[in-house]
This record gives structure tokens, C-alpha cells and sequence, in this order.
């Protein structure tokens, strides 16, 4: 296998000329010599085929949004809440006026649905906050954003993210977390269809309605892989000053069997990868890397599967029971 230095130093223009109309113009957020945090897992297996710095622990922009989404959607399940119900903007929600895209003000409301898709499409911390707003408020309704925050920390250090604190509830306040960790997130994540498939939209018009009257907006989902490959199926992709260009995407193919080593047994194997990618000196450069790393990812994972290194638990990534 080549070493992960090899491959990012080699994909970096792969495929620019795909990309390159896409990019922002203001996509160059780090210094060139910033090392960047990545890694490449097999999520059924938690087998890392790929990684660099990834336990170092730095900020991570939007990805935070991610958590939010999870925490929020944990709480839908939970409470039974039903998607389309019409939740509040808050007065908080729009302190960060460059990170609230929908233009929200306070007294709109929208739907839970429609939050999460601009939380989770878009760098919006608006939409973030109105959904925690929403969520925190059954847990203290003195302080909702507080509450939520804990409940985030309260996640991951369930996963087992022993890394990562969370400040806020979107990457308008700068959370730190891992490579490492954020794949456990990540994994986490996947494991709910519903988010899952809103990270997997091109786009969709959410609905903000006000005292005189309502509106329309439509969100473009950042995650710019979608449009790469068929197999690309999420998470985010997100972008600051602090972070660089950061992203999360997944990409799945159809279970196999293999006989499994620890047996002698046929097994079946799902197959989905999980890139996690921070500090990134530009959009373009994540991209292709993520790219390169979600199309040669599955012939390290075929060289692997199976073998007798499965016990080797370094070498993998467990999300816990």
C-alpha cells in the first residue's frame, strides 16, 4: 500500500479540472505548510486504510454541525416529535449574521425538516441554533443552548470521543475535536437513515415563515463529491478561517462473502467508507483527495478482507455498543 503522504502529495491535482469551476474564490483558508488531519475508515469493520495526524486534536468548523444534527434528530426519535412541526428562530440565532444564510430573524419559525437541511447542507449556524433552541428547551428551558451544547459532550463522550469538546452548536464557535474522533461521529451518524438521507440531497427550497408572511429559500448542499460518484452518499463538507476546508463523505457498495479468518467460515461483509478530513489548504484539495482516497480506498480494502490482522485493534476504529 503507498504511504497516505505519497497519495495526497500525488491526487492533489487529480481532478482540478472537474472542480475547479465549483470552487469558492476564497477557498485558500491555511497556510500551504499546514499539515492536514485525515482518515479513511471501513465503517462495518471500523479498518483504517488510510490516516495522517489523525489524532491531532484542532478545530473543526462545521463538521460541529454534524453533532448538532445528531443530537437533535436522538431527540426527535425519542420524544417522538414529528418532522414538519414549526419551531421558533430565537433572538440568539442570529449573532452570527456572515454564518446566517437563510436571513433569519427572530419570530420566524420553520420546520424541524427544514432546519436540519440547511444545519446539515449548508455552513449555517441560524438553523443549528433554532434546532438546539427547540431541543434544549424540554431540558432547560432557562438556558436551551446550554443545555443542548451538554448534550452534544454528553454524545461524544458516549462514542468514545475522548478528544473533543464542543463549544457550540455550529463551527461559528470554534470546537476542537480529531480526525479519529470525528470518524466515530461520523459512523454514529450513518447509522441514521433519515440523516443520512438529507446529507445526500443536491438541494431542496425550505420555507421560513414570519409575521407578514412567508418565504422561500433554496439550499444547494455544499458537499460537492455528490456530484462525483454514484457510490457517495454524504456527510459534510464545511469551511473557516480556523478549520480550513474540512469534510466528512461516505461512500457504500453491496455486501460480499469471505470466508472469515477467525472461523473458517463464510461471512458477509458490508463495504462503506468514511473519509474524515480537516485542516485541507483549499476546497479543491479536499475534494480530490477524498476522491482518491473513495475510489483506491475499496483495492486496499479488497487486499485486506480477509486476513489474519483483524485482531490488531490499532489498526481499526470501533464504534461502541
Amino acid at each position: 500500500m503507498k504511504s497516505p503522504l505519497t497519495i495526497f502529495g500525488a491526487c492533489i491535482g487529480l481532478m482540478a479540472a472537474l472542480l475547479g469551476s465549483s470552487c469558492s474564490s476564497t477557498e485558500g483558508v491555511l497556510p500551504e505548510e499546514t499539515t492536514p488531519s485525515y482518515v479513511c475508515v471501513e465503517t462495518n469493520s471500523g479498518r483504517i486504510l488510510y490516516a495522517q495526524n489523525a489524532t491531532e486534536k484542532r478545530p473543526i468548523g462545521m463538521l460541529t454541525n454534524l453533532a448538532t444534527a445528531c443530537v437533535a434528530m436522538d431527540w426527535i426519535k425519542s420524544a417522538g416529535v414529528e418532522l414538519d412541526r414549526q419551531i421558533p428562530v430565537p433572538a440568539a440565532a442570529i449573532q452570527w449574521p456572515k454564518t446566517n444564510l437563510l436571513k433569519l430573524r427572530p419570530g420566524d419559525t420553520m420546520t424541524i425538516r427544514d432546519a436540519l437541511y440547511s444545519t446539515l447542507m449548508w455552513d449555517d449556524s441560524a438553523s443549528a441554533m433554532t434546532l438546539a433552541y427547540a431541543c434544549g428547551a424540554y431540558l432547560n428551558p432557562h438556558d436551551p443552548a446550554a443545555a443542548f451544547v451538554n448534550q452534544m459532550n454528553r454524545l461524544a463522550a458516549r462514542l468514545l470521543m475522548s478528544s473533543t469538546y464542543f463549544k457550540g452548536t455550529s463551527g461559528a464557535v470554534v470546537s476542537q475535536s480529531t480526525a479519529r474522533d470525528l470518524a466515530l461521529l461520523g459512523m454514529y451518524a450513518i447509522g441514521n437513515a433519515d440523516l443520512l438521507a438529507i446529507t445526500n440531497q443536491p438541494g431542496t427550497t425550505v420555507t421560513i415563515n414570519s409575521a407578514t408572511g412567508s418565504r422561500t429559500q433554496l439550499v444547494r448542499n455544499n458537499n460537492r463529491l455528490l456530484a462525483l460518484s454514484e457510490t457517495v452518499d454524504g456527510l459534510k463538507a464545511g469551511q473557516s478561517r480556523s478549520a480550513g476546508a474540512c469534510l466528512m463523505a461516505t461512500a457504500r457498495r453491496v455486501s460480499v462473502k469471505r470466508i472469515n479468518p477467525a472461523t473458517g467460515k463464510q461471512a458477509t461483509y458490508g463495504q462503506r467508507l468514511l473519509v474524515v478530513m480537516l485542516g485541507m489548504p483549499s476546497s479543491k484539495t479536499r475534494y480530490t483527495t477524498a476522491a482518491h482516497f473513495l475510489r483506491d480506498g475499496w483495492d486496499v480494502w479488497e487486499q485486506w478482507l480477509p486476513t489474519n490482522d483483524y485482531q490488531d485493534k490499532t489498526k481499526f476504529i470501533i464504534l461502541p455498543n
